[in-house]
């Protein structure tokens, strides 16, 4: 493996069609080739520029490492400031360590289909918002056909203390995740990344995924990369420039020209280093 120098502050910014303004998460550990027991790793969401944090990951549910052995653990020493959370990531071995929020929940939202289309459904008290898509719930037919949304976030990354393993880059089966088919810590400029998406354990073809580069906020021409899955779900990608990157993707999403809310969302983002 060739060791990733520890990250300085970097800056980037993520190019998602039609979420330019959308509140990104992500985890962004102090160097993707620790060489103690222990790395610290930022969880923060973004909008838009990688890795200034905007307001901290909230939501129920923890954060977790993940060794060779396969099994997650509960990370305790997390401290929540204003703009991010710190996360202390214990590495009680040696060998590569999955660090993820796993999946939790997002925003939820109430939708009634009145004259034919779905609008929000704001809460009793709520503030006004949301245009023609929103009404009061007061507001709503009696006998209207009605719905919830909900979305999910997932965000990962991985380090690796000593030499690189595989153990924990086995997928957990349970919603939007990415399973390294190159190991995440030994990505190397001018050779693809392959990866492959999966919901539910089970790969998903024609999903748009898109990339950014850190470190981009003064280039000249910043770093942005969009693509699909293939049939077995699988992509791969080749860079070449070194940096740390952020790639995101979100399952399912509606079909172009629909307005019609979807049941169930899920986002996922990796950050990741490539190294020369």
């Amino acid at each position: 493996m060739r060791h990733a120098a520890t990250m300085a502050v970097l800056v980037g910014c993520l190019a998602l069609a039609g979420a330019a303004t959308a509140h990104t998460p992500y985890l962004k550990p102090t160097t993707f080739a620790p060489s103690r027991d222990v790395v610290t790793v930022e969880a923060a969401l973004t909008e838009g520029n990688f890795f200034v944090p905007d307001i901290p990951i909230r939501g129920e549910g923890g954060f977790w490492a993940t060794g060779e052995n396969g099994s997650p653990a509960k990370v305790d020493a997390v401290t929540a400031l204003k703009e991010f959370i710190a996360v202390e990531v214990p590495l009680t071995a040696q060998g590569t360590w999955r660090i993820s929020t796993g999946e939790r929940a997002g925003r939820s939202a109430k939708w009634a289909r009145i004259d034919g289309a779905w609008k929000m459904v704001r809460p009793a008290g709520a503030p006004g918002g949301g245009g023609g898509r929103a009404v009061d719930e007061a507001a709503v037919p009696t006998g209207a056909e009605t719905m919830t949304s909900q979305s999910f976030l997932r965000a990962e990354t991985y380090v690796t203390r000593g030499a690189p393993t595989r153990g924990a880059l086995k997928p957990t089966g349970q919603g939007l995740e990415l399973e390294p088919i190159t190991h995440p810590n030994e990505i190397f400029a001018g050779e693809a990344f392959k990866f492959r998406l999966l919901d539910g354990g089970k790969p998903v073809q024609g999903v748009e995924f898109n990339i950014s580069r850190a470190g981009d906020a003064y280039a000249e021409r910043r770093y942005a990369y969009s693509a699909k899955t293939d049939p077995k779900g699988e992509a791969a990608v080749t860079f070449d420039q070194p940096g740390a990157y952020v790639l995101q993707t979100r399952y399912p999403v509606r079909p172009e020209g629909s307005t019609d809310p979807l049941p169930r969302s899920a986002s996922y983002t990796l950050t990741f280093e490539v190294t020369r």
